[in-house]
């Protein structure tokens, strides 16, 4: 491989649209490039070094989305509400007025709405216990299970009616780990001492315990000393905190080596922080260096307090190729690219079945790509992007509905490149301004008794500007329109529709194993366009067929996919069928 130091680079200097040849052909002469290399075998190149950089940024994505998201489903902890008697009471008095005291929890609005069909009304025992399990319900609903009403010693003969609400509070947490100290409180349940308890806070302390792998903690509400108090215990047996995992597939270009061999090492609660540290690196087997190679490295930090989850990451890749140019030559083709980025992840509200969460994420992207030892200036840059995104998951239909939506935008921090004055409208912006959105749906339903799941997403974005390459949407990969690695598609604006039809079959063994099986059925669909003319963009369609197996550690993916349709321009490669494997063993 070379290592050519790159030449700085300026931000007046017109960055061109891969499609412009002309404007190719002079950045590669200021570049240094020999005229042997025609303006197409400069856009070649550089059209191949985007395409190899997305799907290592989609490998390294999915790799960061690993390491956040929880194995465990979200915690869903739930308490009966009162039963409310209907039945009439035979003496009554008459009531003008029903007075409460102690909320603060409910609005007043709802409280008037409860107790409006009782006042003025003649009430008697049962009419009262259903107020005061009216009451109750309402706090139960909101998450408050410690929340009571009764009656204080009164006079009822001016027909009031006075009502106590004792809102309960959370006197203490206490953890039985068996003396491990694998769960640091004050980042799991900041604020919540001496406050109403919520069940919401308890289901997302326990999300963020259970997270990491190590462990498996359950919880228990009891009663305080005081009236009102309640001690809550998290009780936790956690197991080994490292982790190891092997993956071997075949997600890879044949430019630079279809078979990944890849490694993750991960460790549980490292600081004591009840955090995370993940290191994954992947490469090409066989290793040809220079010719046919790649391999990416990421790194990533993760640690919760409260509502809101941390995640840092640093990631490094390099390719390198040999390209079949235009021309007729073979050229060789070299390139890498930094990325470091930090994401604040914030629930902002959480109900018995709805969660959102609102994100912010701040990333530098540093590509750098060679033609023949000399630097590509179009497809070699710095960029510092803003990502605002948020995302709202509720359960309906018998499954579970998200609907995303977010904002990219590029800045001029960390000595990222400056957009020149009076750009044309055809030129890739580095400030630039993109809109993201997605709609994804999953639903377990059985049929004769045999378990089965519906997953569909639907993910797109839309720019204001023209982009550079690392931030079209890209699709064709395993993980986007399945079936067209090797012949991917991008665009300033586009979208794709995924389907699985799953079913989850487990098979006893000898020995009290397990082995579970998972055929499935994929339909995918997916179209990029562009602001400027005269760039390859196009639909992608296919059907596909897979099966997973699942053995303890073990796990084994088979997936075969058949083209439905492609743009006209794509070579033979696009329109047949292709088979992915991946092999995987956590331990």
């Amino acid at each position: 491989m070379r290592s050519t130091a790159p030449a700085q680079r300026r931000a007046s200097h017109p960055h061109s649209h891969l499609s412009h040849a002309v404007v190719l052909l002079m950045l590669g002469t200021a570049s240094g490039l020999s005229h042997a290399q025609t303006p197409g075998d400069i856009e070649a190149a550089a059209r191949q070094a985007e395409q190899l950089q997305s799907q290592q940024r989609e490998l390294i994505e999915r790799q960061r989305q690993e390491d956040v998201r929880s194995d465990a489903p979200p915690t869903r902890l739930q308490v009966a509400p009162r039963p409310l008697s209907e039945r009439v009471s035979t003496n009554c008095r008459q009531i003008h007025s029903i007075s409460v005291s102690g909320v603060t929890l409910l609005r007043q609005g709802q409280l008037d709405d409860l107790l409006a069909p009782y006042q003025g009304q003649c009430l008697g025992v049962a009419e009262i216990e259903r107020i005061l399990g009216a009451l109750t319900n309402a706090y139960i609903d909101k998450g408050y299970v410690a929340a009571r009403a009764y009656l204080p010693a009164q006079d009822l003969s001016q027909g009031t009616l006075l009502i106590q609400v004792e809102e309960g509070r959370l006197k203490s947490i206490v953890v039985e780990d068996g003396g491990q100290s694998s769960l640091w409180l004050p980042n799991l349940t900041p604020g919540m001492l001496d406050r109403p308890l919520d069940l919401r806070d308890l289901e997302q302390a326990l999300d963020q315990i259970n997270r990491l792998r190590s462990n498996s903690a359950t919880m228990d509400i009891a009663p305080g000393q005081a009236p009102g108090d309640s001690v809550v215990t998290f009780r936790n047996a956690p197991s080994r905190r490292l982790h190891l995992g092997a993956t071997y597939d075949n997600y890879g270009q044949k430019a630079t080596g279809q078979n990944q061999l890849g490694a993750n090492l991960a460790l549980d609660n490292p600081f004591g922080l009840n955090d995370f540290v993940s290191f994954t690196h992947r490469r090409s087997q066989p290793y040809d260096t220079g010719r046919h190679s790649s391999y990416l490295s990421n790194l990533s930090y993760v640690v919760p307090f409260g509502y809101s989850t941390l995640s840092l990451g640093a990631s490094t890749s390099e390719y390198a190729s040999i390209l079949d140019a235009p021309s007729g030559a073979e050229l060789e083709t070299y390139g890498n690219s930094k990325n470091y980025s930090a994401r604040l992840d914030h629930v902002a509200w959480r109900g018995q079945d709805s969660m959102w969460t609102l994100s912010g994420s701040l990333t530098k992207k540093k590509n750098e790509n060679y033609l023949e030892g000399i630097l590509l200036e179009v497809s070699s840059r710095s960029l510092t992007v803003l990502d605002l995104d948020s995302s709202f998951t509720t359960r309906v239909l018998g499954g579970a509905l998200t609907l995303d939506a977010g904002v990219a935008r590029g800045l001029t921090w960390f000595h990222a490149l400056e957009d020149a004055d009076n750009l044309p409208d055809w030129a890739p912006r580095a400030q630039f301004t993109k809109l993201k959105y997605g709609v994804s749906f999953y639903r377990p339903f059985q049929v004769a008794g045999e378990n089965l799941s519906l997953n569909s997403a639907f993910y797109g974005q839309h720019a204001l500007d023209t982009l550079y390459g690392s931030e079209q949407m890209s699709i064709g990969s395993p993980f986007t329109v399945r079936g067209f690695a090797e012949t991917p598609l991008s665009g300033d604006h586009g979208h794709y529709l995924r389907n699985d039809l799953s079913w989850l079959k487990p098979v006893a063994l000898l020995g009290a194993q397990t082995l579970t099986l998972r055929p499935y059925l994929g339909a995918d669909y997916g179209r990029v366009w562009n602001r400027v003319a005269d760039v390859p963009e196009g639909e992608l369609s296919s059907v596909s067929v897979g099966l997973g197996v699942y053995l303890g550690p073990l796990s084994l993916d088979l997936l075969h996919s058949h083209p439905l349709s492609s743009p006209g321009f794509m070579d033979d490669d696009a329109r047949g069928d292709s088979t992915f494997f991946n092999i995987s063993l956590a331990i």
